[in-house]
């Protein structure tokens, strides 16, 4: 079968290396799949993981105009073990003759930036050499151990994960290391609840002892439905985490206990005790008891540095012997249940791994969170329509997970055209739908609805809205603003008042730390230096008939007001200063301030 030129020309233009040695050349192994086979060399020892010479094949997959480059360990001439870094590396690929531990090539590893690391270049035949050149640097930080070097982000061994859609998650605090730290039980049971309207998401929610007794309460947003009495998984904490060297995960029940025997744990005894327990306590003459193992150990979050939080990793589909269970040959007692239990802890049955995640406040927003002065508060908002519901949300993505919401109004089909809400919230408070849109935002968010006219008139409403730190009026109304500055707070608060100009053409922003809000002051100020609208464009109706003129403005602006005003919050809170400015949109989509 021909070979296309690009890649007979690219070995073709492949420089001597005495490290290098071609084995075999292009093979198609399927439409878009070619191979080549080679070998390469150690510039340091070698070890008993990884020999002088070892076999690898380059893959390169789909268009030739720009394919996809992988690196694989030959079948039988390659690498055997899992190294950091690597892929899981016991099975057998269908497409050719390699092993599927693929090393981590293109990422920049701490360990390959110190070797002048660039970036993968353009040219095909230049990406060969680079591939090569990176697992040449790879194969030594292996054989010398220094793939994970201090200083490095710590990683966790590739797990054989049978359905990567499933996931778990979990919180865990630095503060929470601690509470693990000071038990001297080893194991329990604890629940899992399922995210509603997700697919094969859920989260551990309740730790209990062996006794069944709750000892942890995680808690999670209340749109997450929780019950503490549901036995969903066995719990089993270990002083750190079990790999077989250099980096591999256990692949069957068998492995784990072999591993667990390093730290003196029995982990046939634990599912025999465990089984017994579950028997006792669920009275349904259930044929299995279909649970998750969940496996703790505390972690540090670069290599080398001290323990920081506790991590947890997944087995699916523990399925203990039920009260039903009598198998062939053996008597239907307690004991014999009891063996069934410990058998499947020696057995060769694969571990069903699940995919897991620490979903605590400050993993969740890695990618971008809010300084931890504006995470700490707790915050009121005024006003739920377009421009309150995208600061609230912006607010909440950002770390603000202690935050009410307050609004009188209903959702109209009307403000579908700019607000977050959907059709389906039509003819409902605001605030109750927003807010359950923002408790199933993320998994830590505590959001309440007060659907309620401010100022309130019930005493236990007042007494509801004292307790905030920062109080966010977004109704654009001096009648609020008003009695805002009467409300009894009862304490200094960081007040700031957002509203758009017509039009949306620009918004004015307040703010103050005092124990009432300035209402006066923000008046005035915002009609010194607010534009005041063309009289021929107001009245334009929304629908037939007499109903109340419109606020033209659309989603784009309010979106651009949104995101200005959460950060002109974010500095409110952070300086605490009487700050009054006025922002404008520019003709060509820029943002032009102005100190009112």
């Amino acid at each position: 079968m021909m070979i296309p030129y690009i890649l007979t020309s690219a070995l073709e233009k492949f420089p001597k290396d005495n490290r290098f040695e071609l084995l075999e050349g292009w093979i198609e192994r399927a439409p878009n799949l070619w191979s080549f086979q080679f070998r390469v060399k150690l510039s340091e020892q070698s070890t008993i993981y990884i020999w002088e010479w070892t076999v690898w094949h380059l893959v390169a997959v789909g268009s030739l105009a720009n394919p996809n480059i992988r690196i694989y360990p030959d079948a039988t001439s390659g690498i055997t073990v899992t190294f950091p870094h690597q892929d899981y590396n016991e099975e057998i690929s269908q497409e050719g003759p390699w092993r599927l531990g693929k090393p981590c090539l293109e990422r920049p590893i701490a360990a390959f930036q110190r070797q002048s690391w660039s970036g993968e270049p353009a040219d095909f035949t230049e990406r060969l050499i680079w591939w090569i050149g990176r697992l040449l640097l790879w194969i030594d930080a292996a054989a010398t151990e220094s793939l994970l070097k201090e200083g490095d982000p710590f990683e966790l061994p590739v797990y054989p994960t049978r359905n990567p859609a499933y996931m778990l998650g979990f919180c865990e605090t630095q503060n929470d290391l601690n509470w693990w730290s000071e038990r001297s039980d080893i194991w329990g049971f604890a629940t899992i609840s399922k995210i509603p309207g997700a697919i094969d998401t859920a989260v551990v929610s309740a730790f209990m002892n062996q006794s069944r007794q709750i000892i942890r309460k995680v808690k999670w947003s209340n749109s997450i439905p929780t019950d503490s009495n549901s036995i969903d998984a066995v719990w089993l904490m270990l002083p750190k985490l079990v790999v077989f060297e250099p980096w591999r995960s256990p692949s069957t029940w068998q492995e784990l206990s072999n591993l667990l025997i390093n730290f003196s744990i029995n982990l046939p005894d634990i599912l025999a005790e465990a089984g017994a327990k579950l028997r006792r306590i669920d009275r349904r003459p259930k044929d299995e008891h279909s649970k998750h193992l969940i496996i703790g150990f505390p972690i540090a979050e670069h290599v080398g540095k001290n323990i920081q939080r506790i991590h947890w990793i997944a087995i699916q589909n523990l399925k203990l012997c039920g009260r039903k269970n009598i198998r062939k040959g053996f008597s239907g007692r307690a004991e014999a249940r009891r063996q069934w239990d410990k058998d499947l802890a020696t057995s060769t049955k694969p571990l069903e791994w699940r995919r897991t995640a620490n979903w605590a406040s400050d993993q969740l927003r890695k990618r971008g969170e809010a300084e931890d002065e504006i995470r700490s508060k707790s915050i009121l908002i005024i006003g739920v329509g377009t421009l309150g519901s995208a600061i609230a949300e912006n607010l909440l993505r950002m770390g603000v997970t202690r935050m009410a919401l307050l609004d009188y109004d209903k959702m109209l089909i009307g403000n579908l055209s700019r607000n977050l809400l959907t059709m389906a919230d039509v003819g409902h408070p605001k605030v109750n739908q927003m807010a359950k849109r923002l408790n199933m935002a993320t998994p830590d968010a505590a959001v309440i609805a007060f659907p309620f006219e401010f100022p309130p008139n019930i005493e236990a409403d007042v007494n509801k809205l004292k307790k905030w730190d920062v109080i966010v009026d977004c109704t654009a109304s001096d009648v609020v603003l008003h009695a805002m500055s009467k409300f009894p707070w009862g304490s200094e608060k960081i007040f700031a008042s957002l509203s758009m100009t017509w039009k949306a053409n620009g918004m004015f922003a307040y703010a103050a730390s005092e124990t009432g809000f300035p209402a006066i002051d923000a008046i005035e100020r915002f009609s010194a230096i607010s534009p005041s609208p063309h009289i021929e464009s107001i009245g334009e109706m929304e629908g037939i008939g007499c109903w109340h003129p419109v606020f033209p403005a659309t989603a784009d602006d309010v979106s651009l007001w949104g995101a200005i005003g959460s950060k002109f919050i974010r500095m409110a809170i952070l300086n605490r200063k009487k700050i009054a400015v006025i922002f404008t949109q520019q003709e060509d989509g820029s943002v032009k301030r102005t100190d009112a």
